[in-house]
């Protein structure tokens, strides 16, 4: 009885979202929820997982019933001077991630209990360098259950050799429309990361020092399956990856990399895609998803390093409200392009995030 409670507490609340929708008002009611990182201290290199890092614990997005949902349209954040908090350059940003509490519902348990029709992994956003922010079309968002706990961890790096310490903190707005407000989306979006893999022979042993600390927490990786916790969510690389690494090394010179990415995207049906983002690390130059069944390139993105320093400046983004179509028995393989030209070898990491249409709540 109490499964079933649950099931038709969901049921109504997202039919409510669907008869709103038809009379709602355009105006949309937005609010912003701000977390702030512990400050950071930067007084030497921190590469890739080297750096300092904080995590915000059981964050609330709204003080409403577990019955009401919240719909996240978006996150934006900003590197701020540690004790002004005003600006500063975003290139001592690593990564962040807006996750389920680890120690709360876990996102398979919203699953089962929404009967199969969301299919949410551990994270809900995550920011990279070159991509501060991200903001679903309008319309779209992810329908996040009533009552979850969600976690926000940041995490810092410092690539260039500066003359006197840095002190920053990582300032993020979370932003989010009550289901049934005006303005609310109505359509959800699931998730999906998806690796370009190399053999575990070229991984990048010393870009981790900081997993040693936060290994277990979903959001300490840039990349889910870091997490032994995540393993097994619908996102990750799968058992280590099958002997191979999301994260290795780059020798100098041009190098394209490609990864038969059918088993990670794991399509419960054909769907669209709604938003699209990439994360790499310096000297890599683009991203591209290819459907090997049609021979065709459903989606390619760039990336553009700082021109006098090192470090992503941008990596480039796709936004569509009609969609993209991705058909759930195609073959799909991902590729990058890498163009080492440092004076050794360089580490690298290639992830592409899609959000794509949750159909069974449309």
């Amino acid at each position: 009885m109490k499964r079933q409670a649950v099931l038709l507490t969901t049921a109504a609340a997202l039919s409510a979202v669907a008869i709103y929708s038809l009379t709602r008002s355009d105006k949309a009611e937005v609010k912003s929820v701000t977390l702030l990182s512990d400050p950071y201290h930067l007084d030497k290199i921190y590469r890739s997982m080297e750096g300092p890092f904080s995590i915000s614990r059981g964050i609330q997005l709204t003080a409403s019933s577990k019955a009401s949902l919240e719909w996240v349209t978006g996150v934006e954040m900003q590197v701020v001077d540690a004790t002004k908090q005003k600006p500063v350059s975003q290139e001592f940003f690593c990564h962040s991630n807006l996750t389920f509490a680890e120690h709360s519902v876990t996102p398979m348990q919203y699953n089962q209990r929404d009967g199969g029709r969301t299919h949410f992994d551990w994270r809900l956003f995550t920011l990279v360098p070159g991509r501060l922010s991200i903001q679903l079309p309008e319309g779209f968002g992810m329908l996040v259950p009533g009552g979850a706990s969600l976690d926000y961890l940041t995490m810092s790096l410092n690539m260039n050799a500066t003359r006197q310490p840095v002190d920053v903190r990582m300032r993020t707005l979370v932003h989010t429309i009550t289901a049934g407000q005006p303005g609310a989306p109505t359509k959800a979006l699931f998730r999906r990361a998806l690796y370009v893999l190399q053999p575990q022979r070229q991984a990048a042993s010393s870009a981790f020092g900081a997993m040693d600390k936060v290994a277990d927490h979903v959001g300490a990786g840039c990349a889910d399956g870091s997490c032994k916790v995540n393993w097994s969510a619908v996102s990750s690389v799968g058992k280590a990856g099958k002997g191979q690494t999301p994260h290795w090394m780059v020798p100098q010179g041009r190098h394209t990399y490609t990864t038969d990415i059918t088993p990670q995207l794991n399509l419960p049906f054909d769907t669209t895609i709604h938003y699209a983002t990439i994360h790499v690390h310096p000297y890599a130059s683009s991203m591209e998803l290819r459907d090997v069944t049609t021979g065709t390139t459903v989606l390619r993105l760039g990336a553009r390093d700082w021109p006098d320093r090192l470090g992503v400046a941008h990596v480039d983004e796709v936004k569509s409200i009609e969609g993209i179509p991705i058909f759930r028995g195609h073959q799909y393989e991902l590729t990058t392009q890498y163009d080492n030209i440092s004076s050794g070898d360089t580490d690298a990491m290639a992830i592409l995030y899609l959000y794509l249409l949750e159909k069974s709540l449309t």
